[in-house]
């Protein structure tokens, strides 16, 4: 094998990409990329967001969750802070949006605080009921509300991963729960 070839391997075998390769992008790569559902929602200043006014403008980290949660949902949004971190003056080129799926406790105003409280530049938005079970039956996705003997209030099973949205609008990855940050920061310098 030439020395060249040789080096590149062992770069690789290092997890460094070598000239001419690149590293495999990291989580669920939905291969061919889809349409995302719109999402247009009214946020706590009674503005609509669009994804779809980002597109040709910027890539997005999307997460479905509930201010509520006591695990992934907190776990995620600090993960995306500390890729946030990571991308420095990149970071400018992804918007990150935390979508609530608890309508009879997350109001837009609950929910753009709980997103601001990890980065004040995440958008945090809770659809009405409506909206809710149309992205719902778009996205494919199911929410059930459980009680749970001796724990107040509920829980609430959603989708855990983060639907990374490229600048065309399309879904090209899920990163599931527990991503490392430094690897979405490695990929969203490389979605576009």
């Amino acid at each position: 094998m030439p020395a060249s070839r040789l080096a590149c391997a062992a770069l690789l075998a290092a997890g460094v990409a070598c000239a001419g390769s690149e590293a495999p992008l990291h989580g669920v790569v939905i291969d061919p990329p889809q349409e995302v559902p719109a999402i247009r929602i009214a946020d706590a200043a009674g503005i609509t967001f669009d994804l779809d006014g980002e597109r040709g403008r910027r890539a997005a980290a999307v997460f479905f969750g509930y201010t509520h949660c006591p695990d992934i949902c907190p776990a995620t949004l600090a993960d995306w802070a500390r890729a946030k971190r990571l991308l420095g003056a990149a970071a400018d080129g992804i918007r990150w949006v935390f979508v609530s799926i608890d309508p009879a406790r997350d109001t837009p105003e609950i929910a753009r605080n709980y997103a601001e409280q990890f980065d004040s530049s995440f958008v945090g938005l809770a659809p009405t009921v409506a909206q809710l079970d149309s992205l719902k039956q778009n996205r494919g996705f199911a929410v059930t509300n459980e009680t749970s003997p001796g724990m107040p209030g509920y829980s609430v099973a959603h989708p855990a991963g983060t639907f990374v949205v490229d600048r065309a609008g399309r879904i090209r990855l899920i990163y599931p729960p527990n991503t490392h940050p430094a690897d979405m920061a490695a990929d969203l310098r490389r979605i576009e």
